[in-house]
């Protein structure tokens, strides 16, 4: 049967469709998820975080059950300002982790410190709040945080500083200690902003905490540069 020039120019058309469809997908990365995450670290090194986000994603399909992928992602969309899409990954790492994953106290706190940021989702805060072992530091912290959203501060302080006595990992020490900045600017005590602040970059390794510290910096102390941190935290 002979075909008609209709026809072919027909399954022509519909070849280079098919052929443009294919070249819209891509294989699944075939690396080792340790291997993609090694490059992730390479991107952050050069500050290229969006790439490194997706990145820790690919490696998160991989190993779902990895808590500090979901955590480094999080962190990587925080730096970037993504703080929904932050939320989301917090939120999925929650979900997939067992119960008894240490990683998800941590992805507790952070979830919660940006659902009650200006009281957007207070309800998801304090639910997640309830759910934190009493006098840890992260539930201090968060207590705090709550407090010192609704102007409660010298409730907020209070926790702050019983916080700081419990924590023992530098990070969480300056997200608590720039917590503390937070409410003495409220308070417009420039002396104590400043002070905790200086303490807050010392410790601080989470980028997206590094980038709200240096923005508040700017604000109560704009005549002088945020200092460099320290390779050895006070």
């Amino acid at each position: 049967m002979k075909t008609s020039l209709r026809q072919l120019v027909l399954l022509l058309s519909l070849l280079l469709t098919v052929a443009g469809c294919a070249g819209q997908f891509t294989s699944p990365d075939p690396r080792p998820a340790e291997e993609i995450v090694a490059q992730a670290e390479g991107l952050i090194k050069r500050k290229e975080y969006a790439g490194a986000a997706e990145l820790y994603a690919t490696a998160i399909v991989k190993q779902p059950e990895n808590g500090r992928y979901y955590l480094r992602r999080s962190e990587l969309l925080e730096a970037l300002g993504r703080d929904k899409e932050a939320r989301s990954s917090y939120r999925a790492g929650l979900t997939n982790l067992s119960q008894s994953a240490p990683e998800r106290l941590e992805l507790m706190h952070r979830l919660a410190l940006l659902a009650a940021e200006q009281l957007q989702d207070i309800d998801t805060a304090e639910d997640l709040l309830e759910q934190m072992p009493a006098g840890s530091g992260p539930r201090l912290d968060l207590a705090g945080y709550l407090y010192y959203q609704v102007n409660q501060h010298d409730l907020a302080l209070k926790m702050f500083n019983q916080a700081l006595g419990v924590t023992s990992d530098a990070d969480q020490k300056a997200l608590v200690l720039y917590h503390a900045a937070l409410v003495y600017d409220a308070l417009k005590d420039e002396k104590n902003s400043v002070i905790s602040l200086f303490h807050a970059i010392n410790n601080a390794t989470h980028l997206g905490l590094i980038r709200d510290i240096s923005a508040l910096w700017t604000e109560v102390n704009a005549s002088q540069p945020l200092p460099q941190r320290s390779t050895t935290p006070p």
